[in-house]
């Protein structure tokens, strides 16, 4: 029992027992372990750097308006900047076939490049470049080149010796065509026949030569009054292809016409003396409107030789027509015939016949070839009437000879001056003329003379028949 309590008290004495003051607290001690630790850590351990500084972004390119352009076309173009310093020195670059007139410096991120643009400029995108010093900004496919002009509509065989039509469309919205003054181009060897322009659109028909080369061609467009014309143009949309003619044969020719608006190319050779080439054509079908073109040799449409649906052509030598059937009306398929006939021509008049007594003597029905040598020139002739005849009307027509012959016509009872019905109207250079019925078996005389508006034109052929 004394050795318990004497226990306890010593217990109590070492819990109570006052620190010492020089000896560190638990807190302090332990503080002083972490930062041994972390010292030992830092020893260990490469020393930290500084903070780099932010890098600089690179000069860049960040907009480019308009972003697009037509052939042909002068025009501002704004672009601008991220992280640029342009200055007056900075040059601007669109790509071939656009030249940079020049360039105005809105602010240090921002430009104005005045540009013109070539007629053969290659189409679609194209990079942006920014230059100053060593320094260069791209904008990859920032700009694209685009045509004015192109087809909406375009029918025909597209092929040499055709002829086509259709519609054209101007995307310029800038540029509409002028409403007066507007000229459509080809190339040498097409002939336009025909061009109608109006704001966006405009219809054309045109001729293609014999000879043209096959190839891809350009059209242009050249609107507005002089001095401020502006020309658009549709580079290689128009596709002609090589063909060669088919043979024509005296008689009659079959064939098909495939497409819409399309032709045929045929040739034939007269032989080399003097003949007469009827050409008739027909189609199966009443929704077509058939046409023969004739062209000489040279195969040229500016030497044109008629255009209709019978075409007569005289010619001595033994060189090659060329002869296009196409359908004015643009009826489906549909098959034709061509008929070819081949005869000796006209006999021409004999001067002199000048007067009622010297006019020279034809048949009732019949062809001759006359000339009106000058102004004052009148050409007589005369055919007999017989009694089953008696009752009928003379028909009379002038024509080609000289497709500016302008003629006058007058048909005459046998006392050469009572007239029968005329003379003819003279509405066109040609006449087409039928006189009151003949009341009596005889001579019948027909006068041809000069228009009062002639021109120097002298030749026509002269036809009469008995209807």
């Amino acid at each position: 029992m004394i050795l318990q309590a004497t226990l306890v008290t010593t217990l109590l004495l070492h819990a109570t027992a006052p620190a010492d003051p020089g000896a560190p607290t638990a807190r302090a001690r332990l503080a002083s372990l972490l930062a041994a630790q972390r010292d030992a850590i830092r020893a260990g351990e490469p020393a930290l750097a500084a903070a780099d500084e932010p890098a600089a972004a690179d000069p860049s390119i960040s907009a480019v308006y308009p972003s697009r352009a037509f052939l042909e076309r002068t025009l501002d173009v704004t672009i601008s900047g991220d992280d640029t310093e342009w200055t007056d020195a900075v040059a601007v670059d669109f790509g071939d076939g656009i030249r940079v007139d020049s360039v105005r410096v809105a602010s240090p991120t921002g430009l104005v490049a005045r540009i013109t643009i070539d007629e053969d400029a290659a189409l679609g995108a194209r990079d942006v470049t920014v230059r100053e010093g060593e320094v260069e900004a791209v904008y990859a496919g920032a700009f694209t080149l685009q045509a004015p002009l192109a087809f909406k509509v375009l029918n025909g065989t597209r092929a040499a010796g055709s002829i086509l039509n259709g519609k054209l469309v101007q995307h310029d919205m800038s540029t509409p065509f002028d409403p007066v003054d507007n000229t459509l181009y080809v190339d040498e060897g097409f002939t336009v026949d025909y061009f109608y322009a109006q704001q966006y659109g405009a219809e054309f028909s045109l001729l293609v030569d014999v000879d043209v080369a096959p190839g891809t061609y350009d059209l242009h467009v050249v609107s507005g009054a002089a001095g401020s014309q502006v020309r658009s143009t549709g580079p290689d949309i128009l596709p002609i292809a090589a063909r060669t003619p088919l043979p024509l044969k005296e008689g009659d020719n079959v064939g098909t016409l495939a497409e819409p608006y399309g032709s045929v190319l045929y040739t034939f050779t007269p032989p080399a003396e003097p003949t007469r080439l009827t050409l008739t054509v027909t189609a199966s079908v009443q929704a077509a409107t058939p046409i023969l073109a004739v062209l000489p040799a040279s195969g040229h449409f500016a030497d044109l030789l008629g255009a209709d649906a019978r075409v007569v052509v005289d010619t001595d030598a033994a060189e090659p027509i060329y002869v296009i059937y196409w359908d004015a009306a643009g009826a489906e398929k549909h098959d034709y015939t061509i008929n070819l006939v081949a005869a000796p021509p006209p006999p021409p008049e004999t001067e002199p016949n000048d007067e009622c007594s010297a006019a020279n003597r034809v048949g009732s029905s019949s062809s001759t070839l006359g000339s009106l040598r000058d102004v004052k020139d009148v050409d007589w002739f005369v055919f007999t009437v017989d009694q089953a005849d008696v009752g009928k009307s003379v028909h009379v027509i002038t024509q080609p000879g000289d497709p500016a012959t302008d003629t006058v016509v007058e048909v005459f009872a046998a006392d050469c001056t009572t007239s029968l019905g005329g003379p003819s109207p003279d509405y066109a250079y040609h006449e087409d003329f039928t006189s009151s019925p003949v009341t009596a078996a005889g001579d019948v005389y027909v006068k041809v003379s000069h228009s009062p508006e002639a021109s120097e034109a002298t030749d026509y052929e002269l036809v009469i028949a008995l209807e």
